[in-house]
C-alpha cells in the first residue's frame, strides 16, 4: 500500500516539477531574455504570502500558503497563458478548463476535494486568505517587472497600466507596496 501512495505521489510530483521549465509567457512575448519560470512565480509568490500573511492577524497561515502554492497549478496542464490569450477564451472559459486540469491532476491524491476547493477560493476571491494571495500575485508581477527593468529591459509598460488603482482597502498593506513598486519603476 505505501508503495502505492509513494508511486502515485512521485508521480504526481514529477508533473508539477514541469513548472519549473515552463517560462512565464507574458515576459517571454515582450522579448525578456531567460524568463522566469511558473515555479519561480510560485516561489516568490509563497515567499510574499509567508512575510505578508505573518504581519496580518486572523489569517490561516497554512491556509495562505496552499492557495498561493496551487493558485497556478494548472498550467502543469494548460500553460502559462498570456494576458492577450485570455482575451480572447473568456474569464469563464479559463477558469473551467483550470478547474478540468486540476481535477486531472489530483485525480489519485486523497485530498484532491480540498485543493480544489483552495483554488476554487482564490478562483471566486471568497475568503481573506484568497484576496490576500490574488493582491500578492499582483505585487509579486509588479516586482518582477521592475526587477527586469532595472536589468535593462524596457517593454514592459503595459504591466504598470493601473497600478495604482484596484487595491481594496481590506489589506492596505498591498496598496503601500503598489505605490513604492510604482516609485521605482518611475525613477528607473
Amino acid at each position: 500500500m505505501h508503495e502505492s501512495i509513494a508511486h502515485s505521489l512521485l508521480a504526481l510530483y514529477s508533473e508539477v516539477a514541469t513548472l519549473k521549465l515552463l517560462p512565464r509567457t507574458g515576459w517571454l512575448q515582450r522579448g525578456v531574455a531567460n524568463a522566469e519560470s511558473v515555479a519561480e512565480h510560485s516561489f516568490g509568490l509563497l515567499v510574499l504570502t509567508l512575510f505578508i500573511g505573518d504581519t496580518i492577524a486572523d489569517l490561516d497561515r497554512g491556509k495562505l500558503l496552499a492557495i498561493a502554492l496551487l493558485h497556478d497549478m494548472a498550467e502543469v496542464y494548460l500553460s502559462d497563458l498570456p494576458a492577450s490569450a485570455r482575451r480572447f477564451l473568456g474569464g469563464h472559459s479559463k477558469h473551467e478548463a483550470e478547474q478540468r486540469a486540476l481535477q486531472e491532476l489530483f485525480a489519485k491524491h486523497p485530498r484532491q476535494a480540498d485543493y480544489l476547493a483552495l483554488w476554487s477560493e482564490y478562483v471566486e476571491g471568497s475568503s481573506a486568505e484568497a484576496r490576500l494571495v490574488k493582491g500578492l500575485d499582483r505585487i509579486e508581477l509588479l516586482a518582477q517587472a521592475l526587477i527586469y527593468e532595472q536589468a535593462g529591459q524596457r517593454t514592459l509598460t503595459e504591466f504598470w497600466a493601473g497600478a495604482d488603482k484596484g487595491w481594496s482597502e481590506e489589506f492596505p498593506v498591498l496598496r503601500s507596496m503598489a505605490a513604492q513598486l510604482l516609485a521605482s519603476h518611475h525613477r528607473s
